[in-house]
């Protein structure tokens, strides 16, 4: 329900922005960046085996927008799905594969050749479980709030180096038998390159 209204509201003010920028010319971006995807399982459960850990995973993101306004883009995200262990118990590797697709209102400022920005929006993430504590279902899903903040270097006219780092949520998943579950956070620190047509 939360992800529901957050997800409303965010369609409205990118809505209303673009109905305010139908004077200006528009343009879109694409990019792509090298990602660390850090997806954090934290046992809530107290029963062993205790399975908190962090899975650091390289990964890609594709992102694409819209300058809506001088100040304000519309983004959207894909992270492709990496596989990696968050931990090891009883001689059994833990492990998760995470992707993730946000949506962002990117408000931003320049600042001669860098453009300073923030990010708010909401992400969905898909998790693939594989380990000692998984039970029924191993796919889980998630929608939350989602923010970041980064900087990009305009190398040109067209082209831009970029560095963010973003939250793409956090949820707790309930375990079948065991109180407390697994919270599960997600951050990706990104570096890459922007295109502007």
């Amino acid at each position: 329900m939360k992800a529901k209204t957050l997800a409303r509201i965010a369609g409205l003010a990118i809505a209303a922005a673009a109905g305010a920028a139908h004077a200006q010319r528009v343009s879109w971006y694409v990019g792509g960046d090298l990602v660390q995807l850090e997806t954090k399982v934290t046992d809530q459960t107290g029963v062993p085996p205790i399975v908190t850990g962090s899975a650091k995973a390289t990964s890609l993101r594709a992102k694409g927008g819209l300058h809506i306004l001088s100040w304000l883009d519309a983004e959207a995200q894909f992270i492709f799905p990496n596989d990696e262990t968050y931990s090891t118990t009883a001689g059994v590797s833990n492990s998760v594969k995470t992707s993730v697709f946000a949506l962002f209102a990117k408000p931003n400022w320049n600042l001669g050749p860098v453009n300073v920005y923030g990010l708010v929006g909401i992400a969905g993430s898909h998790f693939d479980f594989d380990g000692a504590v998984v039970t029924g279902d191993r796919g889980k899903t998630m929608s939350d709030f989602a923010y970041g903040v980064g900087a990009q270097y305009k190398v040109n006219r067209n082209f831009a180096v970029s560095l963010d780092w973003t939250h793409y949520g956090k949820k707790n998943f309930e375990l079948i038998g065991l109180r407390g579950g697994l919270d599960v956070e997600v951050n990706a620190v990104g570096l890459g390159v922007n295109y502007t047509f």
